[in-house]
């Protein structure tokens, strides 16, 4: 159904009186589900959250930890704005999914659009406890969550909000929660307060905010931008200090990490033996794979995709991110899928290529097992000993490839210089609540415990490039697994369940011959 105008006829006024009532339809709903918000909670959906979870494995408690670590990074006379990510509409009044900014959710898991995170770390001057340096105890912060209040006219159309209770009770009951409309005035308030009590100090207030996470919203936040402009105070990017803490999974991050791995690789495996039988049928797309590889992954429990699946088969797997997915799958072909579940938030990505027949061809068992090598190579090579790093194991890749290349007889020994022609992209990324995480972490730091990445080496050989010997020419192979590096250093392979050795991905592949 579409909504009515807002300029209702008479007749349809009467009509919504006698039928929507809106006061009556919210306490019906009340009867029925008195804690219904948004989003699950553990006693509306006990099958996804559990009692003292806030999101589905992360406790309330983990969430409050968070805020406190974030808290102490910031300098004191500052305030850090987190923002939602903004709707998104694929037509006039048709919205995408709502995914929500994983900063915001980081914080506190809070799931409408329609909302604005704060964190106040006040001055000495004005009641906080300074410890004489620029960095203050967490409880020197208040922590104050703008939402959208509940509405029974648009409950009827969207389903309940949290509205000011609901969020109070369910994500930030140490904090304060406001009307979402009151956001600017409250904040100028704030500003003021901070700017009037810091005396003699030299501490000014400081606004911490991404300007561009929401259009939408920084355009309501001008009044508290253009207070900033006038006293000549640097808006900064709130993002630069949650990303370093979104960069070390806690425990129960890495589990959910681990279920959405689990559920990511067994539906490639029921994917990889319905796409020799689609093959050998003929007619089937590969859009047919992304279909059933997506229905797998639900079935498993994650709540959505982590991103859209690349199936790329034949030539088209020398395209990095080929989406289309529209190509007839040819028994003859190898096919490229790269795919990832999310589960409670947090991503897989995996890539695996095997061949649509379920066994490959001398010359694509040789390129094949040429990016096996280096993907077991750069895992095994992945560590927290304070030396390796993503860029480290980047370096480590480009050169086993071109030792690769050169016993395949595709480059010389002279030729490293021309790797990236047919290995162009990173061995890998780090991994979490966004599958290409934290994009402001250095890729040069030592990886630490905690940490998660890919590895994912790969080779692409155009079919159009003469420079290449002609029995290689439209091969395209990516290998991919997840990692989390453990507490003593070592890193723990998520993607175990994924077959990827030659005999164990034919077998996988005839199983649905």
């Amino acid at each position: 159904p579409t909504r009515p105008p807002r300029d209702l006829g008479t007749m349809h006024m009467r009509l919504s009186r006698r039928v929507v009532n809106p006061h009556l339809h919210a306490r019906h709903a009340r009867r029925r589900c008195a804690l219904a918000i948004a989003q699950p909670t553990a006693e509306t959906h006990a099958h996804l959250v559990r009692p003292g979870e806030v999101t589905p494995g992360i406790a309330g408690a983990e969430y409050a930890a968070r805020r406190a670590a974030m808290a102490s990074r910031l300098p004191r006379g500052s305030v850090a704005l987190f923002a939602p990510a903004p709707l998104a509409y694929m037509s006039h009044d048709v919205p995408y999914p709502f995914q929500q900014a994983p900063d915001l959710h980081y914080l506190c898991g809070f799931a409408e659009p329609s909302c604005l995170l704060a964190c106040v770390k006040r001055g000495g001057g004005d009641g906080g406890r300074s410890s004489g340096s620029g960095v203050d105890a967490p409880d020197d912060a208040e922590w104050l969550l703008f939402v959208e209040p509940s509405d029974p006219a648009q409950a009827l159309w969207d389903g309940p909000r949290a509205g000011i209770d609901g969020a109070r009770r369910h994500i930030l009951p140490d904090g304060e929660v406001l009307k979402i409309g009151a956001a600017p005035t409250a904040l100028l308030r704030i500003l003021d307060a901070m700017d009037a009590s810091r005396g003699d100090t030299a501490i000014r207030p400081g606004l911490l905010f991404d300007v561009d996470r929401n259009p939408q919203l920084t355009a309501a936040l001008r009044p508290v931008l253009e207070w900033c402009k006038e006293r000549q105070l640097r808006v900064t990017r709130a993002a630069a200090h949650v990303q370093p803490l979104r960069l070390l999974k806690s425990d129960a991050e890495a589990a959910l990490m681990a279920r959405a791995a689990d559920a990511t690789a067994e539906a490639f495996l029921e994917t990889m033996a319905a796409s020799s039988a689609a093959a050998a049928r003929g007619g089937a797309t590969e859009a047919l794979l992304a279909a059933r590889f997506e229905y797998e992954t639900r079935l498993r429990g994650c709540g959505r995709l982590a991103y859209p699946c690349v199936v790329a088969s034949g030539v088209r797997a020398c395209t990095l991110h080929y989406m289309h997915n529209n190509a007839l799958l040819s028994p003859g072909d190898l096919l490229l899928m790269d795919a990832g579940g999310s589960f409670g938030g947090y991503s897989a990505d995996i890539t695996r290529t095997w061949p649509l027949s379920g066994t490959f061809t001398p010359e694509q068992r040789d390129v094949y097992s040429a990016v096996l090598s280096v993907n077991e190579a750069c895992i095994a090579a992945a560590k927290g000993d304070g030396g390796t790093s993503i860029a480290s194991l980047h370096h480590l890749s480009l050169r086993l490839t071109h030792e690769a290349l050169v016993q395949l007889g595709v480059l010389g020994p002279g030729e490293a210089h021309r790797v990236s022609r047919y290995y162009p992209h990173n061995i890998g990324h780090y991994l979490g609540l966004d599958v290409h995480d934290t994009p402001l972490a250095s890729q040069s730091q030592p990886l630490l415990p905690g940490m998660a990445l890919t590895v994912e080496p790969g080779l692409y050989f155009p079919p159009d490039d003469p420079q290449l010997p002609a029995w290689c020419r439209g091969i395209g192979v990516r290998i991919e697994d997840d990692i989390v590096i453990g507490s003593d250093g070592a890193a723990r392979v998520l993607t175990t369940r994924a077959p990827k050795a030659v005999a164990e991905v034919e077998e996988a592949v005839r199983r649905g011959l």
